[in-house]
């Protein structure tokens, strides 16, 4: 059930990413993408400001890198080496696919409302920011907590969720992106969290179909 549960959320993830990408690529939703970033802009409070670049900041690679190599390592030091390599495996790989999308489709950073922040960097869809935010911090969270009680692992897995959003807000409220690259980031994240998920979980039936005894008897040949 949890295995076919991660199977759809990455194959519905992974199909809503390449519609949007297709809607960015073609110019479907710029002019949906220039009203919601004037919306945002018209209303941008000093408090809010402030509060929304300690966001960026914590969704930003230099931040987000380290934060996954530490909880990878950490989870090697307690024995839990197979999902220390898968963890950082993940996050690695995700950065490099986001990286890769970026070269592919070229699209240029927004000019719509002043910049509240420095540091916008290369292309700008999808949100490296968005992508690697549900990758540290929800694929982080559901191996940290996967011990734990149901109860615990939904709230981690809920508060991850949540900050994984405020940071896509954060770099469209800075200016620093298209509402459609703040979504298809999460978007792109989340698929390639739940692949992950659905990876491990796949070779654990594997290895345990792999090591299951036989039942008695099953290589006796039948007496004439």
């Amino acid at each position: 059930m949890r295995a076919s549960l991660s199977g759809v959320v990455a194959a519905v993830s992974l199909a809503l990413f390449v519609a949007l990408a297709i809607a960015v690529e073609t110019g479907w939703v710029q002019a949906l993408d220039v009203r919601l970033m004037l919306a945002i802009g018209a209303n941008r409070p000093p408090w809010a400001t402030q509060v929304l670049q300690v966001v960026s900041v914590i969704g930003s690679g230099a931040v987000e890198i380290p934060l996954g190599l530490f909880l990878s390592f950490h989870l090697a030091r307690i024995r839990r080496r197979g999902e220390s390599v898968g963890y950082a495996s993940a996050v690695l790989s995700g950065w490099a696919v986001y990286a890769l999308a970026k070269v592919l489709f070229r699209r240029a950073r927004p000019h719509v409302i002043p910049r509240l922040m420095r540091g916008a960097g290369w292309y700008s869809f999808p949100s490296g920011h968005a992508t690697l935010a549900p990758l540290v911090f929800g694929l982080g969270a559901l191996i940290w907590a996967s011990p734990w009680s149901m109860r615990v692992r939904g709230a981690l897995l809920g508060a991850a969720a949540a900050l994984s959003i405020v940071i896509a807000y954060s770099r469209v409220y800075l200016g620093m992106h298209w509402p459609s690259d703040a979504a298809g980031g999460l978007l792109l994240g989340t698929a390639w969290a739940a692949m992950w998920v659905w990876w491990w979980e796949h070779s654990k039936r594997m290895n345990r179909r792999e090591v299951a005894p036989e039942p008695a008897g099953a290589d006796e040949t039948a007496a004439p």
